[in-house]
């Protein structure tokens, strides 16, 4: 099975110039900038390449250029590299790039779909009131309480996207949010606000919401031919059917991101891949785990890093073995859960001498190969469980 994840991109991370790479060297790219134009009667190419910062931004304009970009990135990777990844996720918006390349949606309706998307969330605040804002070193639960405080029905705020256990977009009025960001300033949290023309995630789009779940019940969709991880439940779609309800939810539930990328490495994804121009999800997940390796294809440039299987495998080398020697330590040491003393003996009696072997030819300067490091890892992994010590994500990234 494949290791690899494929992640998408969502509003912010346009910029002018995108995808124009991609138009130089490859015919696909040409051919959907094409196709996504025809479909929405907006000259995106034109836009991507020549337009302004500000065109750019708008709702309206990012979303399908967004989209278009993405899924021009997927058809160029599967071409050039060609390895089937076990999942796909796309934060916010980067969902239906996801969506259209499971097969889910077709790239035609998912660029109707989203354009439409970006008018009705437009309109949703027209004069502006709302905004969005990163927070960042401060606790999650502190800054939910500090959003409960500060919200009201007229000027509501929450949490919009929780994207590291110290990274997180707050959504809502720019009352509130204004009012949070100097609660929190007094706590030394940190904080920017992002170039985006709503207040997305939050319950200043609910009449939003009821409107695009109109368009959203029009089209169809397929069976996906990989899983997709959903934003709103931090897991894989459990079927077609669910597709647009949980994207109907998006629009105003938060974005469960750090919980999406922990959900890939309990799934022992080790690489993930984003389709994007801007490396948000790249910084991210440096922050999110170190068990997963990042890499970025935005420009043809991008391919030689990805083609690269060598470098790739000495990264991937890399990792294990630092993972390895903390996992070794966490096995040999940990504390013993288990009530029967006579099973966990005759399990764990075996093991504890395998690995002991292990530690001594590494003190020795033994090179382990791949195959025995990941033989070692599975060896760890039977003691903690003899030990009866839950192995679930956060277990595991503890003990890295």
């Amino acid at each position: 099975m494949s290791n690899v994840a494929l992640l998408f991109p969502g509003q912010g991370s346009q910029i002018v110039g995108m995808g124009k790479g991609f138009w130089n060297h490859f015919d696909v790219a040409r051919k959907l900038f094409e196709e996504a134009s025809d479909a929405i009667s907006i000259d995106l190419r034109k836009l991507c390449f020549e337009g302004s910062m500000d065109d750019l931004t708008m709702t309206m304009n990012a979303q399908p250029a967004l989209l278009t970009v993405s899924v021009i990135t997927y058809q160029v990777y599967m071409q050039e590299i060609g390895v089937a990844p076990a999942y796909l996720a796309g934060h916010s918006l980067g969902e239906y790039s996801a969506l259209v390349c499971a097969g889910v949606l077709s790239f035609h309706d998912a660029i109707k779909l989203v354009r439409q998307r970006g008018i009705i969330m437009h309109n949703a605040d027209p004069h502006q009131q709302g905004t969005m804002a990163a927070i960042s070193h401060i606790p999650l639960n502190t800054l939910q309480k500090i959003c409960e405080e500060v919200s009201t029905s007229e000027h509501p705020v929450c949490v919009a996207c929780i994207n590291t256990d110290q990274q997180f977009v707050i959504s809502g009025h720019r009352r509130s949010i204004q009012e949070v960001i100097k609660r929190t300033e007094s706590m030394e949290a940190k904080h920017a606000f992002i170039n985006v023309s709503g207040p997305y995630h939050s319950p200043m789009m609910q009449r939003a919401a009821e409107q695009f779940k109109v368009e959203l019940d029009q089209n169809q969709y397929e069976p996906a031919k990989t899983p997709i991880i959903s934003n709103v439940t931090a897991a894989p779609y459990q079927s077609d059917q669910s597709v647009a309800q949980y994207l109907d939810m998006q629009m105003t539930m938060p974005v469960r991101w750090s919980e999406s990328m922990q959900y890939l490495v309990g799934k022992g994804v080790t690489e993930v891949i984003e389709l994007g121009s801007k490396h948000v999800l790249v910084s991210l997940m440096s922050k999110i785990t170190k068990r997963i390796i990042p890499y970025s294809l935005s420009q043809p440039s991008d391919l030689l890093t990805l083609t690269n299987t060598s470098e790739r495998k000495n990264k991937l080398l890399t990792i294990h073995k630092k993972w390895l020697s903390k996992m070794m330590v966490t096995a040999l040491i940990s504390r013993n859960y288990n009530p029967d003393s006579i099973s966990y003996t005759q399990t764990v009696d075996p093991l504890f001498h395998q690995l002991q072997r292990v530690k001594e030819q590494i003190k020795n300067g033994y090179e382990l190969s791949e195959e025995e490091i990941n033989e070692t890892l599975q060896v760890c992994h039977s003691i903690l469980t003899a030990k009866q010590i839950p192995m679930n994500a956060s277990t595991l990234i503890d003990a890295i």
